[in-house]
């Protein structure tokens, strides 16, 4: 069934008046008319089956069904990430979106290489949370919160006290998040925090440290940053989010 994004403020007496890019694809792509059924989702992650009712030419008068409630996750995720560059930062939110990432907080840093004027933060933030909208549409996802980019520091102060916090470091090679994993087998919430392009220096990693955060490796090869973001967080969600962790085999 054909999928839309609309805000929960919309939906008043189970009827809803799409408009805009949403009865665009629906009008104009998908060629929808009166009676076709469609399911409309918001950014809580509920889907609303519903029946079009009525066609002008700028919008669609939807009837909803009853509204499915999505199931209650037991496991919240943050992703913390350095701006990238372009089309690598767009990637990211949509992947991120599409596995499950509840939160995401883009930073800047030391050696971040994208370069994104203040004027233009409030422009480029409406496209992320359009390209997230667009993703948890097509996923059946809720639509993550997007907060506006921020510093570095005040990423470290964003978990709350009983979140768990991870930093992946390129350099970290003690410990993996394997082995992290079968130490901290549970969590009800975490933040992960991955670096931009140009990493991370090392003076924030030891700042990291000091604010609670464990670093850890992703294995021993070297992956692009927007690489990095979407295993963290789809590894993070298998480990925690998806089921138990198993324990470690038997010596021998």
């Amino acid at each position: 069934m054909p999928r839309f994004f609309v805000p929960s403020t919309q939906i008043h007496d189970a009827r809803v008046f799409l408009s805009g890019r949403e009865f665009h694809h629906l009008r104009h792509v998908l060629r929808l008319g009166v009676g076709d059924t469609v399911t409309l989702c918001d950014e809580q992650g509920r889907e609303h089956p519903g029946t079009i009712l009525h066609l002008s030419p700028t919008r669609a008068e939807i009837r909803l069904a009853a509204s499915l409630h999505p199931t209650l996750q037991k496991f919240a995720l943050t992703l913390a990430q350095g701006v990238l560059r372009g089309p690598k930062m767009d990637l990211l939110i949509e992947k991120a979106t599409e596995i499950g990432v509840q939160h995401l907080v883009p930073f800047f840093s030391a050696f971040t290489v994208a370069h994104l004027p203040e004027e233009r933060c409030a422009e480029r933030l409406a496209r992320w949370q359009r390209l997230a909208q667009s993703a948890a549409k097509q996923s059946g996802s809720a639509v993550p919160l997007i907060s506006a980019p921020r510093s570095f520091s005040e990423v470290l102060t964003t978990p709350p006290q009983e979140c768990g916090r991870l930093l992946f470091y390129e350099k970290e090679q003690t410990l993996s998040l394997k082995t992290f994993a079968y130490t901290h087998p549970t969590f009800l919430s975490l933040c992960i925090v991955v670096g931009p392009e140009g990493g991370f220096a090392p003076a924030e990693v030891v700042q990291a440290r000091d604010a609670g955060f464990t670093t850890v490796g992703l294995g021993t090869r070297t992956l692009r940053a927007e690489t990095a973001g979407i295993v963290a967080v789809a590894l993070c969600r298998f480990l925690w989010g998806e089921g138990e962790i198993p324990p470690l085999p038997s010596p021998g």
